[in-house]
Formats: C-alpha cells, sequence, structure tokens
C-alpha cells in the first residue's frame, strides 16, 4: 500500500569555519528570529559540525535593483556575510606550483555527496584524494530518504514510483531533467542500503519517520494536481550530525583516500576538450593534481557569496527573515570553477530551498490582515505564498491557548522536534507582540484593524463550524483564537542553501554551453542542477541527502569502469 505524507524535509545542519568570517546570531533581535533560533536549535537549522559555531548575520542590501531581476516592489534582499571564494579566475602558471601529483580522482568538497563519492571511490581501489575547504566535513542531519531502500520495505511502505516521478516533474514545471530523476529511482535502493551499510548498524537502530502507522496518513489538499502531494518519509540515523561526520571521515580514511582540510580547490585543468586535474590551495602555495580517472566537484551551493546571489536568485526569493545554513565555505567555487572552463549553469533565477520561519501551520495574515493560504502545505509552497505577500512579510497569529493550538497542530506536517513547550514559549516570547484585544494587537502589527479582527471573527467562525471554506485546511488541524491575550510574531521566509548549480547528464556528467559532455568533469550534490526550478521541492522525500549519496555512489563506479 503507497503511504502518501506530509511534507517533512530532511533538516540540515553544518558547518565549516573559514579563517577571516565572523560569525553572530544572525537571528536575535527579530520577533521571527526567536522562533528560527528555536527551530534551528530543533531542527539543526545552524548548529555545527562538529563544535558550536554560530552563523554569519545576513545583510539588507541597497535596493532590489542591486539583484539585476526586476520586481513588482522596492524589496530588500537578504544576505549573509561573504565567505572567502576559494576560485582563481586568472590562470595559475606553473611556476606557482609547489607540488605536482598523479592520482585517479580528486573529490572537491567532503558534504554528503562527497563522503560518498570519496569512500566509494577508495572502496573500488582507485587513488582517491579529497580536497575539503573547511576544518571538518560536512553532514547536515541525521535523516536520509528513500524509496526502495530495507528500511523502507521493512516497515511495509511502498511508493508508486510512476507518481513520485510525475510529481517531481510538475514541482519543476518539467524543467528538470527526467532521465536523471530516473537514474535516481533506479539507482537509490542500492546506494542507500550501500551507505547504511557504513554505520554498522542492525537495521531495528534505523526508524523510518511517518511511517507504518507512526502518524496519521495525510490529506492531499488538491484533487487535480500533484503540486502539493506529500511523499514523505525520512530514515532516522541514531546519531547526531558531528557523530555522523565524524564516522564518515574515518570510513573515508579506511578506504584509502587521502583526506586534506583547509585545502580547497579554486581552478581546473582542462586540456584539449578534458579535465584532467584540479589546482588546490595549500599553506605552502598551489599543489596541481592531475587525475587519471576524473574531478568530482561537490562543493556544495554559494549562500556566502553575496554577488553570485545576487546575480542568480529572484530579488522576492532573497527577501527573507533569515538564512539558516551556517557553511561559511559555500561561495560556489565548484560554480564557478566549471563555468571558467565552459559549464554551463541551470538557467537563471535559480531557486532557493526556502522554508516558513517558523514551521508550525499556525493562522497566518499579510499586511494588509488578511489570511492569504492553507498554512499546512509542504514548506516549499507555503514559504512561496509568504513570499508572494505585500512586502514579502507576513505575522503569525496565537492567543493564550497556543499550546492548545499546537497539540492540535503538532502533525506531520508541522517537522517540530522536541518538547512542545519549546515552540509554545517562542510563540509567545517577549519578543512577540501581545495584545489583550484584537484591536489593539492589530495596530501593534501596524495592519488595517477593521481586516485583521474580520479575519480573526471568520476564521473562529468556521473553526466553530468545522470547516475552512477559504482554504480547506484540515477541521482537525483548526483552532480558534479567542483567549486573551493575542499574540503576533513577524514572519517572513528563512532559507538554507541555494537550489541551483551545473548542468549535468544522468552520469553526473557536467555539461558545456553547447550541452555536449566535459570530459572528466562531475557535479554532485547542490553544484549539481538540471533538477529544480521555481522552488525546491521539500514535498518530495529524498531530494537533498538521498540524491547526494546516491550520485556520489553512481560516480564512484562510473569513475572504477573506466
Amino acid at each position: 500500500m503507497k503511504k502518501e505524507k506530509t511534507n517533512r524535509r530532511e533538516s540540515m545542519s553544518n558547518s565549516n569555519k573559514i579563517k577571516g568570517i565572523s560569525r553572530r546570531d544572525f537571528l536575535k533581535g527579530t520577533a521571527a528570529g526567536a522562533l528560527g533560533v528555536a527551530a534551528a536549535g530543533l531542527l539543526g537549522g545552524c548548529t555545527s559540525t562538529p563544535e558550536k559555531q554560530e552563523c554569519p548575520p545576513c545583510e539588507p542590501t541597497s535596493s532590489a535593483s542591486s539583484a539585476g531581476w526586476p520586481a513588482v516592489e522596492a524589496l530588500e534582499p537578504k544576505v549573509p556575510m561573504e565567505g572567502v571564494v576559494a576560485f582563481v579566475k586568472e590562470p595559475i602558471a606553473d611556476s606557482e606550483i609547489v607540488k605536482t601529483e598523479n592520482v585517479d580522482v580528486v573529490v572537491c568538497g567532503m558534504g554528503p555527496a562527497g563522503f560518498a563519492a570519496s569512500i566509494a571511490s577508495a572502496q573500488q581501489g582507485l587513488k582517491t584524494v579529497v580536497l575539503e575547504k573547511g576544518q571538518v566535513g560536512t553532514y547536515r542531519s541525521a535523516t536520509i530518504g528513500g524509496l526502495t531502500d530495507r528500511i523502507h520495505k521493512k516497515y511495509g511502505v511502498e511508493f508508486d514510483t510512476k507518481q513520485w516521478l510525475d510529481d517531481a516533474m510538475v514541482n519543476s514545471m518539467f524543467y528538470g531533467n527526467q532521465a536523471i530523476y530516473q537514474r535516481w529511482i533506479d539507482t537509490q535502493e542500492e546506494a542507500i542500503n550501500w551507505f547504511l551499510d557504513l554505520f554498522g548498524l542492525p537495521d531495528e537502530d534505523f526508524k523510518l519517520t511517518f511511517a507504518a502507522g507512526d502518524f496519521p496518513d495525510f490529506y492531499e489538499p488538491y484533487d487535480t494536481t500533484s503540486l502539493s502531494r506529500s511523499w514523505n518519509t525520512s530514515i532516522n540515523i541514531p546519531m547526531a550530525p558531528a557523530e555522523i561526520v565524524e564516522l564518515l571521515t574515518s570510513k573515508v580514511k579506511e578506504a584509502g583516500a587521502e583526506v586534506l582540510m583547509e585545502t580547497p580547490a579554486c581552478q581546473l585543468i582542462k586540456e584539449d576538450g578534458k579535465v584532467v586535474g584540479v589546482i588546490a590551495k595549500t599553506a605552502e602555495g598551489y599543489v596541481k593534481y592531475l587525475c587519471a580517472k576524473g574531478v568530482v566537484l561537490a562543493t556544495g551551493g554559494y549562500e556566502f557569496n553575496p554577488t553570485k546571489l545576487k546575480e542568480c536568485c529572484r530579488p522576492r526569493d532573497l527577501a527573507l527573515n533569515h538564512w539558516m545554513n551556517g557553511t561559511a565555505s559555500n561561495t560556489g567555487d565548484g560554480h564557478e570553477m566549471g563555468k571558467a572552463i565552459g559549464a554551463i549553469e541551470d538557467e537563471y533565477p535559480h531557486p532557493l530551498m526556502l522554508d516558513p520561519a517558523q514551521l508550525m501551520p499556525y493562522l497566518r495574515v499579510n499586511k494588509l490582515g488578511k489570511r492569504f493560504t492553507p498554512e499546512y502545505e509542504p514548506y516549499n509552497h507555503l514559504a512561496l505564498a509568504m513570499q508572494n505577500q505585500p512586502d514579502a512579510i507576513n505575522w503569525y497569529i496565537t492567543d493564550g491557548d497556543a499550546a492548545g493550538a499546537i497539540d492540535k497542530m503538532w502533525t506531520p506536517s508541522s517537522s517540530c522536534y522536541g518538547p512542545k513547550e519549546v515552540w509554545v514559549g517562542a510563540a509567545t516570547s517577549e519578543n512577540a507582540l501581545k495584545a489583550d484585544t484584537l484591536e489593539e494587537l492589530a495596530g501593534l502589527m501596524g495592519v488595517p484593524a477593521d481586516a485583521f479582527v474580520e479575519t480573526i471573527n471568520h476564521w473562529n467562525a468556521m473553526c466553530e463550524a468545522g470547516e475552512d471554506t477559504d482554504f480547506h485546511m484540515l477541521p482537525s488541524m483548526m483552532h480558534p483564537i479567542k483567549t486573551a491575550p493575542f499574540y503576533a510574531n513577524l514572519e517572513g521566509a528563512a532559507a538554507l542553501c541555494t537550489a541551483g548549480g551545473l548542468q549535468i547528464t544522468p552520469n553526473s556528467e557536467v555539461l558545456d554551453t553547447e550541452f555536449n559532455v566535459i570530459p572528466g568533469l562531475y557535479a554532485i550534490g547542490n553544484v549539481s542542477g538540471s533538477m529544480f526550478h521555481g522552488t525546491y521541492p521539500h514535498n518530495l522525500n529524498c531530494i537533498s541527502h538521498s540524491r547526494c549519496i546516491t550520485f556520489g555512489y553512481n560516480v564512484a563506479k562510473q569513475l572504477a569502469s573506466k
């Protein structure tokens, strides 16, 4: 029986350290920031791997025009502080090379995709070097998705893979490369089972969330479209992200790969149309690696490259409450190295991995005091609805019975972890606007009081009737707002990472501007593209960590067969 569950993204947390980058809590001081901190702590949004490290602050740019994309409003994009870009544009002369090494494979980056590619390559007997820009590798959460792996089978969960593929294509508005999605479907079982074997744990230790009756089945909001259908199960690894990084790093070394930390790749070497190596920055100078099999880019996104963010992303998408990613090494080095030798990126604008700044499905209103969407939508759909409001902001509303609201809303759609009291406290904290009447609260919010009071009264009437005639919210999740005091928190969207990259084939081979394969160059993880458009589909399981693991594993097998 197919299980269709509500949204649960692979919660992500990680960070690398880059010298010279200040780290402060960029969420502090905002109403939604308090919620963001609570959510980040519980979801791992900004926790470090393996040490605690705070995320750099966001800084508003001067105007929407600086983003280079048209906007109907003068929105202020917010971007993280600038990270250190390792990419070197000008050709590096041989006289600057302090050492040259001959290897089979160089994997650039040691996140989930890089871990998979480097471990599997070394296991295949390839002489493998890993170039990691930060002081540690990264793994953003203790979850991974799948469709037909042994854990899903153990729980009796079966997916209609044809319907999953159809939904993936609809979510990408058919900009995604269907052959790449099909390759993932065809190969994820072997790759995920291989990955789980690395942990040396019995299958009973891996729990499947939102399956096998653990949570109630979830309603499909629209029968006429697959855009809002959610396919969400997650295999939970019983380890903290820092422990996963430590274990996977040890597996890389045990397999025989050489791991070089604080050694970023900075320039690709291309000869006669083929990538034959890569140059890395070291404390001693530039080191050239000549690769008999290929170079694998696993360098992540470009969250800490403000210039590229404003070049590639919509101003409305960048008009954020905050960023959740603390990986200051993500500056788009792989993107730029690829482009420098003729690779083609996904067409702009690139999507971001967007979430609501608060993950609970509270009642939400815009600056006009009006409700605008069903609040239980998958994260990306809800966040896009928020971003499309005037000024790209909204408020979420609760009352003196916030605990009762959370009891009703504590469903798979909320994806909230930890004690419920934490979420009650966040919604009613000193950072929230608080008033004894709805009219007074509207005044504090700066929204039209008549419209706001009408919205709340109408909501309460629908709660009493047990039917949301406006947006068809599940009756079981509807909770009235009647008990003083009343609370409002300014929200908006939060971004985790970029989701556009170098265009690839199903074999992860990077394409040039004529859509021909660039021999010797591969891209996996968030530096790779060809899958998303307009939005990152949180309602599809497996799209993040699972594609990293699957295509990293696949690339290693391909390189070994060359």
